[in-house]
């Protein structure tokens, strides 16, 4: 048995991949809807969110609360685009997912020099539906030369 932990690579996981990658697209739509419930849907009851800022949000509860403010408030004239960049299986029902985030005017165009922003989720297959179980999102700054 070797100490190397198993990978699941993606090369027979395309429905699994289409799956993911449909809740990374309802969860766009719902951000860009602000609607906080239909974008918490996705999340574990347990799960663990760090957002860009750095606050550590523990429980569905917790997140969907926060969301419901930030989402209503500072963020209501936000949008943005989700692309999936990678998608590694960890386990046949555990992977992590990178995903920039693009900001957007609200008709859907990326905005040229906006802040974006890079997160991982890491997804867990619950009863057949893909849930994000934890996750950080990180703003993407430009290192000076």
């Amino acid at each position: 048995m070797s100490d190397k932990p198993e990978v699941y690579n993606s090369e027979d996981r395309q429905e699994e991949i289409n799956a993911i990658r449909q809740t990374i697209i309802e969860i766009e739509a719902a951000f860009n809807q602000h609607n906080a419930d239909e974008l918490d849907r996705h999340f574990t009851q347990n799960a663990i969110w760090v957002n860009v800022v750095g606050v550590q949000l523990s429980g569905w509860k917790q997140i969907n609360e926060t969301h419901k403010v930030i989402l209503a408030g500072p963020l209501r004239n936000a949008y943005a685009r989700y692309t999936v960049d990678s998608i590694i299986f960890v386990r046949p029902d555990v992977a992590t997912v990178h995903i920039r985030q693009y900001p957007t005017t609200s008709e859907g165009k990326i905005i040229e020099n906006g802040q974006g922003s890079l997160a991982i989720y890491v997804m867990v297959k619950e009863q057949g539906t893909w849930m994000v179980a934890a996750g950080q999102n990180t703003l993407v700054q430009e290192i000076p030369r």
